[in-house]
């Protein structure tokens, strides 16, 4: 008996040659009909004998390419019928105003076209923009849906007749490869000198490239999802030049090595390790620096941890060909945006690099690298960008459409539609102009691509964060929720880990506003969609100065002296950790009660950090809780120290800051009592909220769990307690992941309506 099927597949399924699959297997089985993408995913029509069409299902969920991602595969239409379409093929896409379909992230070149160009008789050999189905540029060229040549900016490169060809043989791996372009039709290298001025053309273009960086200058690199400056990472004099004229004094750079054997030399790697950093998404992975290696000093000044990546366009593997690591900075000035267009880079980064390699081919959607470190099961995610987004957070429940606008500092925002968040890439501080126009840029682009059309706009409950105000300009006419910061990182932790119904959440970051007017940053929270109630918090001290804390962090620790000892001793303290801030300090006792109050764990750190190592400035925001981390080992002592309290449903800190001021311990050892102490008392204060709720599961977020110590230490003291803990696996556990937590809660609520 001959039958027609129509399916509806949703999830990644363009971009990734799926529709290319969908023909093979309708050879294999004798199956007649079409595919074809829509704006809900692809569209099938399958006919043949019934037990063929049966199996098709199972055929196309086994054989699934391994960046796709089927979430469904719904029937739509059945019917008997007399006679088969003479072919399977595949039709013209199909939009409608309504966009379900999943588009696939930036993937790392595939070993196959890697073969490609290192064949002297293929016609790409050498080739920088070497692609097929199964790798290439996807979120970063895509202008909109559905995934078609004509809507990503390779429209300017018509294929020649040999690419299309490939595009149009089925049995070929390029057969509806948007991207597909060779040397004749494709994309085209330029090397740039420093004016901008053109020197040198493709092969020619490459190999200035590379002479110009073995003699240490400093080269920006169009790649991917924007530029990269490199310079050659076991140079002392380059790297310290690239500081200085990107005014980044000590924050790390990312380097980029040839393969897993020069990787070896520089870092200490598992097999873990090896995955991530060779997979298809090629993150920059944090790994433990080897003392035996080469890199300049300046690489990572002071940490133990050195980000390393492996080549992830054709491009990048040309370029390191027989190469030392390079730095692979994102391109641009420290607190602007990652820089993406050819003249955009001519203006922004004179003055930096000393020559440009750049190509023709437009990124319209600029991403950053994505940064993971393993830990234990699974990866922490620093920074969510370029092989990970846009990839949603699918959910168990149903969502309303409604936008989140994220936090300020680490900025992101996100739409929900069905069960799904879609987040977008890292975005940066919202508060410097060009970033908030870039945010402004992104959403729109995110809000077009999918023709989401919210009915709510969910945002943080600080009155002044500027994601806010952006993202009410674009949706003035909707009506909006605000949500406590804290409350939303809980959710976003509940969210990813598809849990529903309430939870305790420890939740640890820098700042947020509070309920009560103060700064937050160290609660117990026990919350589900419907609201959350605060359980308990560190004990609370003052921030002298306000934001000025979070960089010049002698406040903070002056501030846990206080709180400590009272203000005539800190002032005595002080005079010996920084001398020269202490006639600062004491200008501070008559004004002190009118500092802002935080209970903030990222604070604590900071303050800590100072005091031990008489630290009194950072550069960037969490450098020195990072440097305290590198100092701790499982050779440094625990003992010896004083306890943290928790008293009434508040961790007092003070009796540690006592120890590490007067005793004068060495900093590995008060570095590891401070991460022991702090674990051992979150442990004690979710237990003691479990036994009054009766509730078990206690979620994880904010950015201190980036610290990988921290999150092992009180990830196993939960654990022994009979607790449940819940981490990020899929997001940031720093305020990217806010804008998830803000759609989950909205998205909840709007649907009960």
């Amino acid at each position: 008996m001959l039958i027609e099927r129509h399916y509806s597949v949703s999830g990644i399924v363009q971009g990734v040659g799926f529709r290319p699959l969908c023909v093979r297997i309708a050879h294999r089985l004798n199956i007649k009909g079409s595919v074809s993408n829509t704006s809900d995913g692809v569209l099938l029509k399958i006919q043949g004998e019934q037990s063929s069409v049966e199996r098709y299902p199972a055929e196309l969920k086994e054989n699934c390419p391994d960046v796709a991602l089927i979430i469904s595969i719904a029937l739509l239409e059945e019917k008997e019928i007399e006679r088969t379409d003479a072919d399977f093929i595949i039709e013209k896409s199909v939009r409608s105003e309504r966009q379900r379909v999943l588009l696939p992230p930036d993937m790392a070149v595939c070993a196959d076209c890697l073969g490609d160009i290192k064949n002297r008789r293929n016609r790409r050999w050498r080739y920088p923009f070497t692609n097929c189905t199964n790798c290439g540029p996807r979120f970063s060229i895509v202008k909109s849906l559905p995934y078609d040549r004509p809507c990503t900016t390779m429209s300017l490169f018509p294929m020649c007749p040999d690419c299309h060809a490939e595009y149009t043989d089925e049995r070929d791996r390029r057969f509806h490869a948007q991207p597909n372009a060779c040397p004749k039709c494709g994309p085209q290298l330029e090397f740039c000198s420093a004016d901008g001025a053109c020197a040198a053309r493709g092969e020619e273009a490459l190999a200035c490239a590379v002479r110009a960086l073995k003699e240490g200058a400093i080269i920006a690199v169009k790649g991917l999802g924007g530029f990269h400056l490199a310079c050659r990472a076991y140079s002392s004099e380059s790297v310290s030049l690239l500081r200085q004229r990107k005014r980044r004094p000590s924050r790390p750079f990312a380097v980029m090595v040839a393969d897993i054997a020069q990787a070896h030399q520089i870092a200490e790697l598992d097999d873990n390790d090896v995955k991530l950093l060779s997979g298809t998404r090629a993150p920059i992975v944090l790994l433990k620096k080897k003392k035996s290696s080469s890199l300049a000093p300046q690489v990572a000044p002071g940490l133990s941890r050195i980000g390393l990546m492996l080549p992830y366009t054709p491009l990048h593997y040309l370029l390191m060909e027989n190469m030392d690591p390079l730095v692979m900075t994102s391109a641009n000035m420290s607190g602007d945006p990652l820089v993406s267009q050819n003249d955009e880079a001519f203006e922004r980064l004179a003055g930096i690099c000393d020559g440009f390699l750049i190509h023709n081919r437009p990124i319209h959607m600029k991403i950053d690298d994505s940064v993971l470190l393993h830990h234990e099961d699974s990866p922490i995610i620093l920074r969510r960008a370029r092989g990970y987004v846009p990839n949603p957070i699918i959910v168990r429940s149903p969502l309303a459409p409604v936008i989140a606008a994220g936090a300020e500092m680490k900025g992101t925002f996100a739409f929900s539609q069905d069960s799904m968040i879609f987040p977008s890439q890292y975005l940066g501080d919202v508060k410097d102009l060009r970033t908030a126009q870039f945010y402004t840029a992104a959403l729109r682009h995110f809000k077009n691509l999918y023709n989401f059309a919210p009915k709510l706009l969910v945002h943080d409950s600080h009155p002044l964060y500027l994601s806010t105000a952006m993202a009410q300009k674009e949706f003035s006419s909707l009506p909006v929720l605000s949500v406590q910061h804290h409350y939303a990182h809980l959710m976003a932790c509940l969210a990813e880990n598809r849990t529903e119904g309430a939870s305790l959440g420890l939740i640890m970051d820098g700042t947020g506003w509070g309920t009560d007017s103060t700064v937050w940053g160290g609660e117990l929270l026990l919350g589900d969609a419907d609201g959350f109630e605060r359980l308990g918090h560190l004990r609370r001290f003052r921030l002298p100065g306000g934001d000025r804390a979070v960089s010049e962090i002698w406040r903070c620790g002056f501030s846990l002296l206080v709180e400590t000892f009272g203000f005539s001793k800190a002032l005595e303290l002080c005079a010996r950790l920084w001398p020269h801030r202490a006639a600062s300090a004491a200008l501070m006792e008559k004004a002190w009660t009118s500092y802002p109050l935080t209970s903030s764990c990222g604070r604590l750190f900071d303050g800590f950090a100072s005091i031990v190592l008489a630290m009194d400035s950072v550069s960037y925001d969490g450098e020195a809780p990072m440097l305290l981390e590198s100092l701790c080992s499982s050779s440094a002592s625990d003992n010896g120290h004083e306890q943290i309290n928790v008293l009434n449903d508040v961790i007092d800190w003070s009796p540690l800051v006592a120890w590490a001021a007067e005793k004068y311990p060495p900093a590995p050892a008060a570095g590891t009592a401070l991460h022991a102490e702090l674990a051992r008392s979150f442990a004690l204060l979710a237990e003691g909220a479990a036994s009054h709720t009766g509730i078990t599961t206690v979620a994880l977020s904010g950015g201190c769990w980036q610290n990988s110590l921290l999150l092992q230490k009180t990830t196993e003291e939960l654990i022994q307690r009979g607790l449940t803990p819940l981490r990020h696996h899929l997001l940031s556990p720093n305020d990217e992941c806010i804008s998830v937590g803000q759609a989950y809660i909205g998205g909840l609520r709007c649907a009960k309506l």
